[in-house]
């Protein structure tokens, strides 16, 4: 698939994290990530080109998709709760839909919705606003946020290919879990030395739980995933924890 190129290359961060560093005065990184997902753009744009693919990056097409992308790191809001990839894809498709229209003007013939995958703007919104990972947005973010994950549990010495094995077999005992990831995640001091020192302080956790300090080390692998998902904007991630827990 397309979007499995840009991954090869991926630095470790969301793009939406990409775009904040970028919002807060990084603007060399701008370049860097519109040539990163080149091929999530090209992934989008293939929707619309009838051609062969070999002249797809020299189509106009492409360049509105570039265009687009570009328009999209601009006007990102980061208060509308949302991804950047599912806004940027919202934004291309927009973009591809008023060229075509713009045509369709110019040469006097119509162009059915349908060949765009959707009835209206819209419906594309709403397509794009649920956590769909069969749309190009959520098939990148769903790749990110793994690679992301997997390279941050190898800090710990923990294993992706291991998770089920990590987790509590009772809805209770991850629940649990889950409470203590939250407060260890809340508390600075105590989250700050798991980053830095890769263990959880027993000491100052059992200040604010009423759990048995066997009981955490028992379940240690599995609250350190916990907490590495409730510290970052993995959205996939925490909609999967919703059906878990």
């Amino acid at each position: 698939m397309l979007f499995v190129t840009a991954v090869l290359n991926y630095t470790g961060e969301t793009a939406t994290r990409i775009v904040k560093k970028i919002k807060d005065g990084n603007i060399h990184l701008k370049e860097k990530l519109i040539k990163d997902y080149i091929p999530f753009i090209l992934g989008i744009v293939s929707n619309f080109y009838t051609s062969g693919a070999m002249e797809l990056k020299n189509s106009d097409e492409f360049s509105i998709g570039l265009m687009a992308f570009d328009e999209a790191i601009d006007k990102f809001d980061f208060n509308k709760g949302r991804s950047f990839l599912k806004f940027a894809e919202l934004v291309i498709r927009s973009r591809m839909m008023d060229y075509y229209r713009k045509i369709s003007s110019v040469n006097k013939r119509e162009i059915p919705f349908s060949y765009f995958g959707s009835k209206s703007e819209t419906e594309i919104q709403k397509k794009l606003s649920s956590s769909n990972i069969e749309s190009e947005s959520g098939r990148y973010e769903f790749i990110c946020e793994l690679r992301d994950f997997t390279e941050k549990l190898k800090g710990f010495g923990l294993n992706i290919e291991k998770l089920p094995d990590y987790m509590p077999k009772h809805k209770d005992s991850r629940q649990m879990c889950m409470d203590i990831a939250k407060k260890i995640v809340e508390n600075k001091g105590i989250f700050d030395k798991l980053k830095t020192k890769k263990y959880i302080q027993m000491k100052e956790l059992s200040k604010i739980i009423n759990v048995h300090p066997r009981t955490v080390e028992r379940n240690r692998a599995f609250i350190i995933c916990l907490c590495i998902i409730q510290s970052n904007d993995y959205e996939n991630f925490k909609n999967y924890l919703d059906m878990v827990f």
